[in-house]
């Protein structure tokens, strides 16, 4: 069973809690689903890691961690993710945070790790427990690369590759966890395509996951190693390739995140007619419109240093955290507090407004571009997508809502809803407002400097 960013542990009940709190604008009880990020320690040094600059050197002691997980427990988290920004199973009390998972029946939807600590012991604990799904980033299909890719010593390599069978002799016949060998390609490695594909299967998972490196904050990576659109014509017949042996065994994952390459992809699929295999489903009641984030009544993410964070993709220094959970309150103090609340009222902006409302830095303080514009986050519902009767739900109560709270006639807020809804709907009358909106910057910055008029956000 794969991961499902812990959806299949919610019942019907907590998913109309969420509606519910979403349509009223208050808190759920509790996240249903966590990230917990036990270590900021890590045994590699990824040059693609996207927490380099949030990373320190803290781990989140032992009894600070059981008592969160008493806490969350209570109000009725079922499952977490373990990742961070350093390897989760570097954690020295990694074995026993596993037990006290379970002993409250709290399953490990998600482990994501380099593998260098994957022992015997650790994968006898997570068949044991039932966890969903381990995805191993192993990132080269040699020793040398993998040193280039992780900054460490490429002896190491062999280590990984070692665990990996391990763990694969541990499961033996149980379908718990889902086990995924994940690559990532750059300018340098993706001419060994075929190579990690082949790596990958000998290993015996049950999934092989092809992923792009992406840029990280503070522009760390120079944009000449990363792929671009115009990489993919010479990779196309490794993609060929690849699929092709790929066709009846059904093991790849591949989405990249890079202008262009999907299309090439879909193309050769057709071409070759060869399935999409490991894709996630899509009821026929999801709709675009609403799609965007609900992760604020659902999850929470929190790093090795005690952080509270919006979302495992906004790790980012330009990001600030909710709250920290050494800051003496309870986790319910901040899941009710301020922070959080700001953020639901901006991610319900997000809903009502059917994934339209304009970005800005001073509309949304909390949640960044990503979240708010469509198509620039691939996680806001992936997972979700599939669920006819949570979508089915949700559009029946976001349609009440917006009747109330989306009015050409009522408060400010609702016009000012109404009257960006009409735009983003009319291509010809948003040009004409994009236009007119530029051409008036310089006295609308004169009225707000010199009268304290502001003309930006009225309607």
């Amino acid at each position: 069973m794969r991961g499902t960013h812990g959806w299949a542990e919610v019942s019907r009940e907590r998913k109309r809690e969420i509606i519910d709190a979403i349509a009223a604008n208050r808190a759920t009880r509790g996240p249903v689903h966590a990230e917990l990020d036990l270590t900021d320690r890590c045994n590699v040094a990824c040059y693609f890691c996207n927490q380099q600059d949030l990373r320190t050197k803290e781990s989140i002691p032992l009894p600070k961690l059981t008592d969160l997980i008493d806490e969350l427990a209570e109000n009725g988290l079922k499952s977490v993710r373990l990742s961070g920004g350093g390897d989760p199973l570097f954690h020295r009390d990694v074995l026993r945070v596993m037990d006290h998972l379970a002993a409250h029946n709290i399953v490990i939807d998600n482990l994501t790790t380099n593998g260098v600590a994957l022992t015997a012991d650790v994968a006898t604990r997570l068949v044991r427990n039932k966890a969903r799904e381990v995805i191993i980033s192993l990132n080269a299909a040699d020793a040398a690369d993998y040193g280039r890719m992780m900054k460490v010593r490429p002896a190491l390599f062999d280590k990984v590759l070692e665990n990996i069978r391990t763990f694969v002799a541990v499961r033996g016949d149980s379908i718990y966890p889902s086990i995924v060998v994940q690559f990532l390609i750059d300018k340098a490695n993706v001419h060994r395509l075929v190579e990690m594909y082949e790596l990958g299967r000998s290993l015996k998972p049950d999934r092989i996951a092809i992923n792009a490196v992406l840029p990280i904050p503070l522009a760390r990576i120079d944009s000449n190693d990363l792929l671009a659109t115009a990489d993919r014509d010479a990779a196309e017949p490794l993609i060929e390739e690849i699929l092709r042996r790929d066709r009846d065994a059904g093991l790849l994952q591949m989405n990249f995140a890079v202008a262009g390459w999907n299309e090439t992809i879909d193309a050769v699929r057709q071409r070759l007619d060869a399935p999409a295999h490991n894709e996630y489903a899509t009821a026929p009641s999801f709709k675009e419109e609403n799609g965007g984030y609900f992760f604020a009544w659902y999850t929470a993410t929190i790093t090795g240093n005690g952080d509270i964070r919006p979302c495992c993709l906004l790790l980012d220094p330009a990001v600030k955290p909710l709250g920290n959970i050494h800051q003496g309150k309870s986790f319910a103090e901040h899941w009710n507090g301020p922070a959080f609340g700001k953020m639901r009222d901006e991610m319900r902006e997000v809903l009502l407004m059917k994934h339209k409302a304009p970005y800005s830095p001073s509309r949304f303080t909390i949640i960044k571009e990503q979240c708010v514009t469509e198509n620039l986050c691939w996680l806001k519902n992936m997972y979700f997508r599939g669920d006819a009767e949570f979508y089915a739900e949700l559009d029946r109560k976001l349609r009440e809502v917006r009747r109330a709270e989306i009015r050409w006639t009522g408060t400010k807020t609702q016009r000012k809803r109404a009257v960006d809804l009409f735009i983003q709907a009319h291509p010809r009358v948003k040009s004409a407002w994009d236009w007119s909106r530029e051409r008036s910057r310089p006295l609308r910055i004169f009225l707000k400097t010199w009268l304290g008029w502001n003309l930006t956000d009225a309607v």
